[in-house]
């Protein structure tokens, strides 16, 4: 089992409102025992199994984030691991700052 903050943007287009609680949704299906830290917005605290690509994949799909506007980024605490996806500005930036 593994600790990840989850940090996430919904884009202004299409329905916002209701990405954005398919999202919530999706990150709360998917932590272990239904555990989650949400007190700051767009911004979880989870546990899981997974790897970071594998739960960014899965909340993404189960969400329907649309990828030219929506950003996702998953980071495992435990394993110093991270995976992003939709509209990241900066991925270069990102990577950089990730590393060890």
């Amino acid at each position: 089992m593994a600790a990840f903050i989850i940090s996430f943007r919904i884009g202004q287009s299409g329905n916002h409102a209701k990405r954005h609680e398919s999202v919530v949704q999706a990150i709360r299906g998917e932590a272990t025992d239904g555990a989650t830290w949400e007190e700051t917005p767009s911004f979880f605290v989870i546990q899981s199994a997974k790897t970071a690509t594998a739960l960014t994949d899965a909340i993404y799909y189960e969400a329907g984030l649309v990828a030219d506007v929506d950003k996702l980024l998953v980071v495992n605490v435990s394993a110093q691991t991270y995976a992003a996806k939709g509209n990241i500005a900066y991925p270069n930036t990102l990577d950089a700052l990730m590393q060890p």
